[in-house]
């Protein structure tokens, strides 16, 4: 989780849980492989764990993810000798955070840090937000900034 691919992806596990309805768990260090309909684990890949690693976490969610999720907690369960899994608790956001933006993407196998990406999960899904939904959400928004700025309409 040090290079910005690592942190890319873990912002985008992180806003598809915060872009649901219900929340989520992301669990960093298993192994998993898909299935129809989601995926199941194959095995434990347990990551390093130190005195740094929940604010290195932080760190990396809060400098990809706009806004940061209310409520998120992330917590370090040891398996072995400073090695374990990262367990990051995403509970359900109010509609008016959302969208919850990552910066950067992953494009092409490459990341690209002037992108911005918006996912939610849907079950067992994660769903891409396309064009149409966010020109709409934008375009809803400031009709309702304009209406707050302008006299009420007379009847």
């Amino acid at each position: 989780m040090t290079t910005d691919r690592g942190k890319i992806s873990l912002a985008e596990a992180v806003s598809r849980f915060a872009n649901a309805e219900e929340g989520g768990i992301v669990i960093v260090g298993m192994d998993t492989k898909r299935v129809a309909g989601g995926e199941v684990i194959k095995s434990m890949k347990p990551v390093p764990i130190n005195g740094t690693t929940i604010r290195r976490y932080r760190q990396a969610i809060e400098t990809r993810l706009f806004p940061f999720p209310f409520g998120l907690q992330i917590t370090a369960v040891e398996t072995g000798p400073q090695e374990g899994l990262i367990l990051v608790s995403i509970p359900p956001q109010e509609e008016e955070l959302k969208p919850f933006l990552v910066h950067g993407a992953i494009v092409g196998g490459r990341t690209e840090g002037a992108y911005i990406s918006i996912v939610r999960r849907s079950g067992e899904d994660s769903i891409p937000i396309t064009a149409q939904q966010i020109h709409s959400t934008l375009a809803a928004g400031r009709a309702l900034l304009r209406r707050g700025h302008l006299p009420p309409q007379e009847e």
